[in-house]
């Protein structure tokens, strides 16, 4: 979709309204995108509504050029996110053509933070991307429980509580290499479980004097609570933090279980849960990094051939890792879905061979020529 300065300058009148909301104004746009399914081609939909909403807000001529340089800089940074949307129209692909998707958005210019419908939107575009909590906390699952409560709340799938209490148990080792900060680790819980992405941190808890509260026979608990969200695809941390939460309960245990989900309740509230979210929106905006090999090429003149039909697809890069052996390593930055990149480049054909999609495993897609 090129964004023109007249385009932008006409926005109001052309295709944009605006309408009052709870939590700022709102932008009403036409969108149309592309891609290999149907799911990507409404993804690329819903990111050019958040482009044009983004344009009703810049208003001299040097902010509109700076974005048609840097838009893709904009996207990634912006707090724009699409309320709702409706399909108005969609053409299904014929041959080698691809999916065409029309659709009336509604673009919240608040923080996502607060916006469950454009949460949902966020996920579902991210394919609903299942979370794994795993928490090491001395005498309860009090601060494991409440982050549950906290990303179901926020619209996450997450793995069932009893799945990790069970690990826990039967693969304590691994638990510990995980909390403690190994990535492999933690990626190996996540593959367990079918998780692409893991929450691991650990509760420090204790008891503070406080005079006061002793003499009405009280007790301060106090916890420390540090955690990570792990990208089980990648090993990379994707956010970070350490919070402190206090609470006063006649019982030792009680108070100290109180401090934790107090503990929670911050981390999720000063930063981890907006971490999450700029990961999430940066992987829609401007694509993930898929590890692709190519296996049994025969020779450097096909590899070019390979390489200029995964260029014919949506992506947004492709840089080359190495070929030996007769397999070609490929760093490909794609605007979509794991799937939808398996379901583009699968069946393709390179000199009368056909590429064959073997192995999907998070962010890896493993193909042979055949």
């Amino acid at each position: 979709m090129k964004i023109h300065i007249w385009f932008l300058v006409l926005l109001f009148v052309s295709g944009v309204g605006f309408a009052g909301a709870d939590d700022g104004s709102e932008v009403a746009v036409t969108s149309e995108g592309f891609g290999v399914t149907r799911d990507e081609a409404l993804l690329q939909a819903k990111r050019e509504a958040v482009a044009v909403g983004i344009g009703t807000v810049l208003i001299s001529e040097t902010e509109v050029n700076n974005f048609v340089l840097r838009k893709d800089v904009v996207l990634t940074r912006t707090i724009g996110a699409v309320k709702s949307f409706r399909v108005l129209g969609e053409n299904q692909p014929q041959g080698d053509d691809l999916y065409q998707v029309q659709i009336e958005a509604r673009v919240s210019l608040a923080n996502i933070r607060g916006d469950l419908a454009a949460m949902k939107i966020l996920l579902e575009s991210m394919d609903k991307p299942r979370m794994m909590v795993v928490i090491r906390e001395e005498g309860g699952r009090a601060a494991e429980t409440r982050l549950l409560e906290i990303l179901r709340e926020k619209g996450f799938d997450v793995v069932d509580a009893a799945a990790v209490a069970a690990l826990t148990q039967n693969d304590g080792p691994l638990i510990d290499q995980a909390v403690a900060g190994d990535p492999a680790a933690a990626i190996r819980l996540g593959a367990a479980q079918g998780a692409e992405y893991i929450i691991v941190g650990q509760v420090a808890g204790s008891l503070a004097n406080n005079a006061l509260l002793a003499r009405s026979g009280m007790v301060s608990g106090q916890a420390e609570l540090s955690a990570r969200v792990i990208d089980c695809s990648t090993g990379r941390v994707v956010a970070g933090k350490t919070v402190t939460g206090a609470a006063a309960h006649v019982s030792e245990i009680q108070a100290r279980e109180k401090a934790a989900v107090k503990a929670v309740e911050k981390l999720m509230d000063r930063g981890l849960l907006e971490q999450i979210i700029a990961s999430f929106q940066d992987m829609v905006n401007n694509g993930r990094i898929l590890q692709v090999t190519i296996r049994d090429i025969p020779d450097y003149r096909t590899q070019l051939e390979v390489d200029r039909i995964i260029r014919e697809l949506p992506v947004i890069s492709v840089e080359k890792r190495g070929f030996r052996e007769g397999a070609l390593m490929l760093d490909v930055v794609y605007g979509g879905a794991v799937d939808g990149f398996a379901g583009g480049i699968d069946g393709r054909t390179v000199n009368e061979k056909v590429l064959s999609v073997i192995e999907v495993t998070g962010n890896r897609v493993v193909l042979r020529l055949q």
